[in-house]
């Protein structure tokens, strides 16, 4: 089935139906539909046509969603780059995907000017207001026929984070987006009453998957009254809202905890908070558990190239095994529960499988992985190799098929000939009270070979020395995973997606 597709169909068993919502302001499934029927009739009329790729900047609000979903209607490929990138990022975009047509909300209009000059062919660029103009028009529909697209086709591009050089537009099908988790038979097309918060922008691979997952379910999508998130605006919208349903990445959870503990707002409506996008530490998902009785967390470990999810675990099942509860779930659960699992191995430097507890790369095939890196062959024969998507991260399978993730690739570091991950290391530090953030980078020295420098924000009126540090990582860490090296700062640098910016941060140690 067409993305295209969904939405008629849940209007006309639901037209009534709240689909996008925000602070008390509804938009139905009826009059959503009628939208993006009138946008992709001016976006056609503006020389927009299938397999041509369309640019939109804004915060998520109804029309950017209804902009997504006329461009998919016409055969095009929406590209959504985050509103908190700089103007160069925001180019390196637009240049490697080569889009026919740049629409931004008039609020980015100086950000958009700044875009087109670093640009050798600027799109043509047309704001919110624009259009909205356009749609006062009678417009012709689309030729019959004129959109034909195939479920192989490419569908969206999502572009990748860009902290290690030039971003690359991840390339999913119709039928592969189709098999994302909860777009599967056992999801269901019925009006499913979730109302789920829509914390990230959609630019994000959760942004994505909330917008299109919700509206293939018949959910309401509440968007937050402000963007960028942060928990005092996500609880707000939670407790007034009666949200079911959140997601979250990086560190959020951790702070949505403690924020809720802290104020005591209403989160009773809660159903499901999922999270990921990093390692999360057992001490967090014992603490969600523990604040949020009866919320089912769920602990995701997916990628941008390979939709959602790879795996996940439920921490309740899991509290009193802190081995386990380190793990990202079996990911042959997804098929017992009726969704579309992925295959997982665990492979070595000479790209043969390893035993089980072996470290290795984490390698999945499914029917919901990528199609390769927009106009980027080189990459996308590095990433795949029949059909296997080399995700990049170190990890390992368990006797029972649990997975767990350990760091990066890139980010291991070599410590006198032992292998350290600096996930692991980094867990156990923001364990210690004085911390609320903290990263681990190896740097190398001319003598001493790589090292290991922990880079923590630390409580107001909070002090932490390396001796002290030591101390704390001793119970947990052979010595050789000690961090020889703290540098206090005062925030971490972190892309648009939430991320710790590690290239960032070495070139600010260096």
């Amino acid at each position: 089935m067409l993305l295209s597709e969904r939405l008629p169909l849940a209007a006309s068993l639901y037209p009534e139906a709240p689909a996008l919502e925000r602070n008390g302001q509804i938009l139905t499934y009826g009059e959503l539909h009628r939208l993006i029927k009138q946008l992709s009739c001016a976006l056609y009329a503006e020389g927009l046509r299938p397999g041509d790729r369309l640019a939109l900047l804004g915060e998520p609000d109804s029309q950017l969603v209804a902009l997504l979903y006329a461009a998919v209607q016409i055969g095009a490929i929406p590209l959504v780059p985050s509103p908190l990138l700089t103007s160069i990022e925001i180019a390196a975009i637009l240049e490697d995907a080569k889009p026919h047509i740049f629409i931004h909300d008039t609020r980015y209009t100086e950000t958009a000017q700044s875009v087109a000059q670093h640009l050798s062919n600027p799109p043509k660029r047309l704001t919110t207001a624009s259009l909205q103009l356009l749609l006062l028009k009678e417009l012709p529909a689309p030729p019959a026929g004129a959109c034909n697209r195939s479920e192989e086709d490419t569908a969206v591009l999502i572009y990748t984070g860009g902290t290690t050089g030039k971003p690359k537009g991840v390339m999913h099908s119709h039928c592969g987006m189709s098999a994302w988790n909860q777009f599967t038979p056992s999801a269901g097309f019925g009006h499913d009453l979730e109302r789920r918060v829509l914390v990230l922008n959609i630019s994000h691979l959760v942004g994505q998957f909330q917008l299109w997952a919700t509206m293939a379910a018949g959910g309401c999508l509440v968007f937050l009254d402000e963007y960028p998130a942060d928990v005092h605006r996500i609880l707000t919208v939670v407790e007034r809202d009666r949200i079911t349903q959140l997601s979250t990445v990086g560190k959020l959870l951790r702070d949505l905890t403690r924020e809720a503990a802290a104020t005591g707002r209403d989160t009773s409506s809660l159903k499901v908070i999922g999270c990921g996008g990093s390692i999360i530490a057992p001490e967090t998902l014992r603490d969600a558990v523990a604040q949020f009785p009866g919320v089912t967390i769920v602990n995701n470990y997916s990628q941008a190239e390979c939709g959602m999810s790879i795996s996940r675990l439920f921490p309740i099942h899991h509290l009193n095994d802190p081995v386990r509860l380190r793990s990202v779930g079996r990911p042959a659960d997804l098929g017992v529960q009726g969704e579309n699992a992925f295959q997982v191995r665990i492979i070595g430097e000479d790209g043969l499988e390893v035993g089980t507890n072996m470290p290795g790369e984490i390698v999945v095939r499914g029917a919901q992985t990528m199609i390769g890196y927009w106009g980027n062959p080189e990459s996308t024969n590095a990433a795949i190799s029949e059909d296997w998507i080399r995700t990049g991260d170190i990890g390992y399978l368990d006797a029972d098929g649990y997975l767990y993730v350990l760091d990066r690739l890139k980010d291991m570091v070599i410590v006198g000939g032992s292998n350290v991950y600096c996930a692991e290391v980094e867990q156990v530090i923001s364990t210690h009270e004085m911390v609320i953030d903290a990263a681990v980078v190896g740097l190398s020295l001319p003598l001493e070979g790589e090292q290991l420098v922990a880079c923590v924000v630390l409580q107001a009126g909070g002090s932490l020395d390396l001796e002290q540090l030591q101390a704390h990582c001793e119970p947990s860490l052979a010595q050789h995973k000690w961090p020889t090296q703290l540098s206090i700062l005062d925030e971490l640098p972190r892309t648009a997606v939430d991320k710790v910016d590690k290239k960032q941060l070495r070139l600010q140690l260096q």
